[in-house]
């Protein structure tokens, strides 16, 4: 499968863009979706590089792509749970402001991390 690390790069900065938006609006739902959709793309991008394509596996995806971004990016293990703890509390509790801007600042932290570590622009 080819490098497909530009178009996964491509969909993380319109995701991680649209997330802002949504909290800028006080959509709080909505925006653990899109941080961790951002996020996702972001390590998609990442593991491209390397021949790696979990989305070719949905069933499996998930899991296979935390694991990986774990073991490759230790720092952001942190931000990753509690990205995954802020897209569970938002999307099933509703409006909660301050957990969406959580799950922003993760999300920027976790893209910044991976972008750094790859010279992929993510942002």
């Amino acid at each position: 499968m080819p490098d497909d690390s530009e178009i996964h790069a491509r969909i993380c900065k319109e995701k991680a863009a649209a997330a802002l938006d949504e909290l800028k609006l006080k959509r709080d739902s909505v925006v653990g979706d899109l941080a961790i959709k951002a996020v996702e793309k972001a390590i998609e991008a990442a593991a491209s590089l390397e021949g790696l394509h979990f989305h070719a596996e949905p069933r499996r995806a998930h899991s296979e792509r935390l694991r990986w971004a774990k073991a490759k990016f230790p720092g952001i293990s942190g931000d990753l749970d509690e990205l995954w703890g802020a897209y569970g509390a938002l999307g099933y509790e509703g409006v909660d402001g301050e957990r969406a801007e959580k799950a922003v600042k993760a999300m920027q932290r976790v893209i910044g991390a991976i972008a750094k570590t790859t010279k992929l622009s993510l942002a």
